[in-house]
């Protein structure tokens, strides 16, 4: 977006929290994570599918999960990435305000994004000082809504590590687990196959780890890599490749030492993101890939399903860290990819009689630190492949996930140690009563490559953009519009009227352009008000300066929504020990939120709700006072006050 165009002055915004929260101890899961459902750079925001929990002032993180295009031809370049598109665009924002379920930011766009490949709005909690007294996690990434998989937090000042911080397989999803049809004898050497395919007699492959192009449908399973997801084994019995991120995958392993069905049609390993991303000039982060799933058509144990073998790895996360300080205590922040899990294996990361899953790729910790005190360790390792077994066969271990990055801005000293390695690939394991000739090796599997430790890291953030309205071009100063008892009150200050011709006062509703409302003859420098009493929304104003050289300016919009805060009736009040809230009736996920005199929250809950018509708060805990509560309801406000005794 230009600067001075379009610009959104937002003035229906609900303050509901301060920026920071100060001298806290935190753990768990901080973040909330809520899917794009539009893009909308007119507004300077994104549309979400849900914005309860979100508030003005705000910070969040918005990221392109996805984006890539790949080769899709029936060949050794299937899932080669032929163009990154959008995958990987980040930037750190903050809220301005909302226009119902669009968000609306304080900075202009530095990226443009595609909110039909997997655009997530994570919010990123500042702190003052903050301890982490439990492991901080992240919520799972979920391909079906584009969303988590992402650690960020900031504070102005220090955070201090008596836990860790784990991003691992937050990632890209490995191949799952998946068995192919009985008597199947190769060679099946296409790399790519359909499900009805790879369910066939004597046909397929296994699933192809995640990565960041999107599935092609009937294209997800079989040996070739998609982008940075390992491919999955073809038939019969190899390795699934391990995914990658800036360190390649590892290819899977072959089947040999057998009369039935010898096989080198392993899994190929996830192509590197190295030339796509992780630089000033191109800013991109990426989660790390999925393993493919090793080729299964053996039950493990003669009866019971899902087979012998081993699923993919997912891949790890993405940890963003932001402070003053950071006192490490020895703890760890990782972000590291992670091996396939049968749970029917009695080893449940080893196969039994079929091909091996890849490991999961690294992922990304980015740190944006001033000062390490103590030692700490920073991980985005790749995680082994597979191993695999049995009897006196050979079937094909999984390829070694690649390396992450650790991305870091300034200097790292001695005492923050460091770890991007890859994973190993995984070999045939020991069997004392056949002995095989391939025991104790990789059997053509590979392990990854290492990922990348680097310094200048820069936050990707926009230019700072006029949220309150105040616009500074030519001729108008202090556009600025306020709801009031009558309708909506419109102000602004006109000087160099001497270039002015007129002005006109411009609205707009929900159908059709622009109208004049008023028109202004000949304006003179000064001060202006107008009232638009009694007017229906949503409603758009903004000025139209016909200047004297025949050329005309417009103001920024200023766009009035419905108000959406409703009272909300508590009872008893004042109350003792046990508060009653009545809720509308509605279905859904509630947010119920206290705070005390001082905007300090003191109080969460999450419901879901049928159709309840109250709900009960224990407040035995709270001092006396006087207190807010706010129920976030199907994008509804709900406030009320209550007095504590």
């Amino acid at each position: 977006m230009k600067p001075g165009l379009y610009i959104i002055s937002v003035i229906f915004t609900v303050c509901l929290c301060s920026k920071q929260s100060s001298g806290q101890t935190i753990s768990g899961i901080v973040n909330s994570y809520h899917q794009v459902t539009d893009f909308v750079p007119l507004y300077n925001g994104v549309r979400l599918q849900n914005v309860s929990g979100l508030n003005t002032g705000n910070r969040v993180l918005i990221i392109q999960m996805k984006g890539a295009s790949i080769d899709e031809t029936q060949s050794a370049s299937f899932g080669a990435v032929s163009g990154i598109g959008p995958a990987g665009l980040y930037e750190f924002a903050t809220i301005c305000g909302f226009l119902n379920d669009t968000v609306i930011f304080e900075r202009e766009f530095i990226n443009t994004y595609d909110f039909t490949k997997s655009v997530q709005l994570v919010y990123v909690p500042v702190y003052t000082d903050v301890t982490i007294n439990g492991t901080l996690l992240t919520q799972e990434w979920n391909p079906a809504t584009g969303t988590g998989g992402v650690i960020a937090i900031e504070a102005t000042g220090t955070i201090t590590l008596n836990a860790g911080i784990s991003a691992d397989s937050a990632g890209y999803k490995g191949g799952g687990l998946f068995m192919n049809a009985t008597n199947r004898c190769g060679p099946r050497s296409n790399w790519y196959y359909s499900l009805a395919q790879s369910s066939g007699t004597n046909l397929g492959g296994a699933p192809k780890g995640e990565g960041v192009a999107a599935y092609i449908t009937g294209k997800e399973y079989g040996r070739a890599k998609q982008s940075n997801g390992g491919g999955g084994g073809n038939v019969d019995e190899t390795g699934g490749g391990g995914g990658s991120n800036y360190g390649a995958g590892g290819n899977g392993g072959q089947k040999s030492n057998t009369t039935f069905c010898n096989s080198a049609t392993f899994g190929q390993g996830g192509v590197s993101l190295s030339s796509f991303g992780y630089t000033i000039g191109s800013n991109r982060i990426f989660f790390g890939g999925g393993g493919g799933c090793g080729e299964m058509n053996n039950f493990h144990d003669g009866m019971n399903p899902p087979g012998a073998g081993t699923p993919g790895g997912d891949g790890g996360g993405i940890v963003f860290i932001k402070c003053n300080e950071l006192i490490g205590n020895n703890q760890t922040i990782s972000a590291n990819g992670a091996q396939g899990v049968n749970p029917f294996q009695i080893v449940k990361t080893e196969g039994s009689g079929d091909g091996g899953g890849g490991g999961g790729a690294g992922g990304v910790v980015l740190l944006d630190v001033a000062t390490y005190t103590t030692s700490l360790n920073v991980h985005a390792r790749g995680a082994n492949g597979s191993s695999v077994g049995f009897q006196n066969a050979c079937p094909g271990p999984g390829g070694g996930g690649g390396g992450g990055v650790i991305w870091y801005s300034g200097l790292l000293p001695g005492t923050v140690i460091t770890n991007v390695s890859a994973g190993a690939s995984g070999v045939i394991k020991n069997a004392p009563a056949q002995n095989p000739p391939c025991e104790g090796l990789p059997n053509g599997a590979a392990a990854g490559t290492n990922g990348i430790v680097q310094t200048g890291f820069q936050i990707v953030e926009g230019t700072l953009f006029n949220c309150g309205g105040i616009l500074p071009f030519g001729s108008l100063k202090n556009w600025v519009g306020k709801r009031v008892t009558d309708g909506i009150q419109l102000s602004w200050t006109l000087e160099q009227s001497h270039v002015v011709q007129e002005i006109e006062l411009q609205k707009k509703q929900v159908r059709g352009g622009f109208t004049t409302i008023k028109t202004y003859l000949q304006p003179q420098d000064g001060a202006y008000n107008f009232l638009d009493a009694g007017t229906t929304f949503p409603a758009t104003y903004r000025l139209m300066l016909k200047l004297k050289t025949g050329n005309k300016e417009y103001s920024a919009q200023l766009f009035f929504d419905r108000q959406k805060v409703k009272r909300l009736n508590i009872y008893p009040n004042p109350v003792t020990d046990e508060l009653r809230i009545e809720l509308p009736a509605a279905r859904g996920k509630t947010f119920i939120a206290m705070f005390d005199y001082t905007g300090k929250q003191v109080m969460k809950k999450e419901l879901d709700i049928n159709n309840q018509s109250y709900t009960i708060l224990q407040l035995e805990h709270l001092t006396a006072g006087t207190y807010t509560i706010r129920v976030y309801m199907n994008d509804e406000l709900y406030i009320g006050k209550m007095v504590k005794q």
